[in-house]
């Protein structure tokens, strides 16, 4: 018998109505399950081109080989998410600390918390200390909270409009990038501000008539419906529902108590929030793109959220994320050269943080200053195919713009 995506999941997964692997650029770096150095968590098979995301042999592998490692007990963690995330911040004028934790909430944004872990896997010496609050509200798995929707933050268009370009999303757009541009507006505003973070992004209109940046979460105390579905092998898809109403933290913990939960780091965790969604719209903007939005009407009375798409399928997604790291990105197609783009966007978002909170440095707004972080630096390393190699690599990148290794990660080598 063919065993088909649809039919492979069923092995893989608990039950239909549970997710498939929904990762945006998923971890790269899976640790083993005794102490050793870790290893790549779904690497390009030898025999699949860089060029074809649509070849089904080849997604069907990357996808039963990220629902199996990811579900190890040590996990694992994405170098687009966490470590360079960390060296961007850093660079464009954040503290060590803050953009220590920008980037664990980034990475606990996946995971529902975070903390470092060494070469070998173990937790670093000091890891309590350096450890996120739970989050998993947020987390891509989770349907039933509005988790998944982070990760696949959706847009909005009418017939009529043409396709975002989610390569380049318009994250100042709360009429395309409804969710984006809520997440956004939500981290910009900084703790304690009444600003919202609301499920799907959707707020009640705004004065402009954007439904992601009003003053309330949509409905206010009379929620409304939103139904979803999200493709597993088209026509197979998993519906999924939620209502309007405060964004779950985590268990008994809405939005309005974000602050108060995470503490001292409430702002670095706003921001590593929005740059995992961010970083995320462009990792599956060939779904989130074709992908439609219908809003409450009389007729019905619900937002209704379409990701039943070919281009959601789980075997070209899966391959998407094979090719986020340990790959030649110049031999990609453009549409798969997401980590290029998503580094590019956010390094200006960060240096949008940084001037907000007053710590930017002048000097990260020089193009000449970007290109040689990313184009010289991060991105040449992430394409180390080699696990090991590539963490060095990466490391490497930022010892030599003076940014500390990652907690747990080799000293430098230069």
């Amino acid at each position: 018998m063919m065993l088909t995506l649809a039919t492979a999941a069923l092995f893989v997964i608990p039950s239909v109505s549970s997710p498939p692997p929904a990762q945006g650029f998923a971890e790269d770096i899976c640790y083993s399950g005794s102490a050793g150095p870790p290893h790549n968590c779904a690497p390009l098979p030898p025999f699949c081109p860089p060029d074809d995301p649509n070849n089904l042999v080849c997604g069907t592998e990357a996808f039963l080989r990220y629902a199996y490692t990811l579900r190890q007990p040590q996990g694992g963690r994405s170098l687009v998410h966490t470590d360079s995330t960390y060296i961007i911040a850093r660079n464009v004028g954040f503290s060590v600390e803050d953009a220590y934790w920008i980037a664990a909430y980034n990475e606990a944004t996946d995971l529902g918390s975070f903390a470092p872990r060494d070469m070998n896997g173990q937790l670093v010496a000091d890891a309590d200390a350096l450890r996120t609050s739970d989050i998993s509200g947020v987390v891509r798995t989770h349907f039933d909270t509005g988790g998944f929707l982070f990760h696949f933050p959706v847009a909005m268009r009418g017939p009529n409009d043409p396709q975002p370009d989610g390569l380049r999303p318009d994250v100042r757009n709360p009429h395309e990038e409804v969710m984006l541009a809520h997440i956004r507006n939500w981290a910009m505003a900084g703790p304690g501000s009444s600003v919202p973070l609301c499920t799907g992004g959707f707020t009640n209109p705004s004065p402009d008539g954007d439904f992601a940046t009003g003053t309330t979460c949509y409905g206010d105390d009379q929620p409304t419906p939103i139904h979803g579905t999200y493709s597993v092998e088209t026509p197979v898809a998993i519906p999924f529902d939620n209502v309007t109403g405060q964004q779950v933290v985590t268990d008994n913990v809405p939005s309005s108590q974000f602050d108060s939960w995470t503490g001292s780091q409430s702002w670095n965790a706003r921001i590593g929030i929005y740059i995992h969604a961010l970083a995320d719209r462009i990792s599956h903007h060939t779904c989130i793109d074709a992908g439609t939005v219908a809003t409450p009407s009389p007729g019905q009375p619900a937002f209704v959220i379409d990701l039943n798409q070919p281009t959601c399928d789980q075997p070209p997604h899966s391959s998407g994320h094979v090719y986020e790291t340990g790959v030649d990105f110049a031999g990609l197609e453009p549409e798969d050269r997401t980590t290029e783009a998503a580094l590019s966007i956010v390094y200006d978002e960060l240096v949008e943080f940084a001037q907000v909170r007053g710590t930017l440095d002048n000097s990260a707004t020089a193009t000449a200053v970007k290109n040689a972080l990313l184009d010289d630096g991060l991105l040449p390393a992430l394409e180390t195919r080699n696990p090991v190699e590539r963490l060095q690599a990466v490391t490497d990148v930022g010892c030599r713009s003076g940014v500390p290794a990652f907690p747990g990660n080799p000293t430098c080598s230069n």
